[in-house]
């Protein structure tokens, strides 16, 4: 999430500085409406840059770069790995939190998934520090991988502006 290469584009887009509370909407929605989300678009390496660059990704994708562009603008930022119900097919999800108004705040801006029924799995300043698998050398084959997910009834609604943390 190189937020350095992105302060005078995100200065100019957003603004600055933490006080203005509706900026990460702002930004969520923005991502929203430029970002096409298109599997197997990026690489595991890609970064915000990268993203807003060829106007596709994937969630990772999409966190990183709201993740950069609020951290450009003054608001601190982090990604979290969540399980998503909702998301066809159920899969990891990542989603962005950022510090507002003393207290950490979800955004997804793929829109993929109610923010309400997300499950954390781990938090970290950027996908390397929430993977789900790694490999240090080794020779790693993946057979099989499931992952569920379930709400009693229907999803809940979510309009992805009323403030939402991940419990």
């Amino acid at each position: 999430a190189e937020s350095d290469k992105l302060l005078g584009f995100a200065a100019a887009e957003f603004g600055y500085g933490i006080a203005d509370p509706e900026v990460a909407n702002r930004v969520a929605a923005w991502i929203g409406r430029r970002i096409t989300y298109v599997p197997g678009s990026s690489t595991p390496i890609d970064g915000a840059v990268e993203t807003l660059l060829s106007g596709t990704g994937v969630c990772r994708d999409f966190s990183h770069l709201m993740v950069a562009l609020l951290r450009a603008v003054g608001v601190p930022a982090r990604v979290a790995a969540v399980y998503a119900p909702g998301c066809v097919p159920m899969d990891f999800h990542a989603v962005c939190e950022a510090y507002i108004d003393g207290r950490w705040r979800a955004y997804d801006p793929t829109g993929l998934a109610p923010r309400s029924s997300l499950v954390r799995i781990a938090t970290g300043r950027d996908a390397s520090d929430i993977a789900f698998l790694d490999n240090h050398g080794g020779d790693i084959t993946l057979n099989v991988m499931s992952v569920n997910a379930f709400v009693e009834g229907p999803l809940p609604y979510d309009d992805f502006v009323t403030p939402t943390s991940i419990v």
